[in-house]
């Protein structure tokens, strides 16, 4: 059983099995820890030095030491709700941009086209960890699993899924030929949107003027 975060399983169906829980690797942020750690100890180290400029050096102290503050939380908030949930129906991808920016994508396995690896640089080798690039079929939705550990292991469970998928598919006879169309999936995904954006009605009278045209 792997164990999921509740944060992330509250986008989880209740007939989702999940296969992998990928999150990515901390060392790729010791940069920006080892940053905080300089702008929030340093002042302390100098704290002296600066009391000599009056208040104008507090105020100057204060100032570094909150940046520090706050890139060290935004670093803990980024790695903490990034994660890749992959399960037997799609794969679920959170990115965290930021303190108050997050991104939800997905894609079921029937619309998962392309499945490629890339690990560039001698660290990247040496730790093992890489980028796995997803294309979907019919949009041009890209989703990105960056800097997660051993990247082809989790390449191959991505193919191996999406190939199962295949096969089930095409001998699923309870799916009808547009569910098997990615294509006509992703039609009607975008059709959905629009209806959010403009609302039932002028979508329909949209497509009703639309069809007229093309008659």
């Amino acid at each position: 059983m792997i164990e999921v975060p509740k944060y992330f399983q509250k986008k989880l169906h209740v007939d989702e099995e999940v296969v992998s829980f990928v999150r990515p690797f901390g060392l790729v942020y010791i940069g920006w820890v080892l940053m905080s750690a300089v702008l929030i100890f340093g002042p302390l180290y100098y704290f002296f030095h600066f009391l000599k400029f009056g208040y104008i050096g507090i105020f100057i102290l204060l100032i570094i030491f909150l940046l520090g503050i706050f890139s060290l939380i935004k670093t803990i908030v980024v790695w903490r709700f990034t994660a890749v949930v992959i399960t037997n129906k799609r794969i679920i991808d959170f990115d965290q941009k930021g303190l108050f920016v997050r991104q939800l994508s997905e894609a079921p396995w029937i619309n998962v086209q392309d499945i490629s690896l890339s690990q560039k640089g001698v660290w990247a080798l040496l730790f093992d960890f890489g980028t796995i690039t997803i294309q979907t079929a019919g949009t041009n939705a890209v989703l990105e699993l960056t800097y997660i550990r051993h990247p082809r292991q989790i390449h191959e469970i991505l193919v191996d899924l999406k190939e199962a998928s295949i096969k089930k598919n095409l001998t699923d006879d309870s799916i009808t030929d547009w569910q098997k169309n990615p294509k006509l999936q992703s039609f009607f995904s975008i059709l959905e949107k629009k209806k959010t954006e403009l609302g039932e009605k002028n979508l329909q009278a949209a497509l009703d003027e639309w069809l007229d045209e093309e008659k």
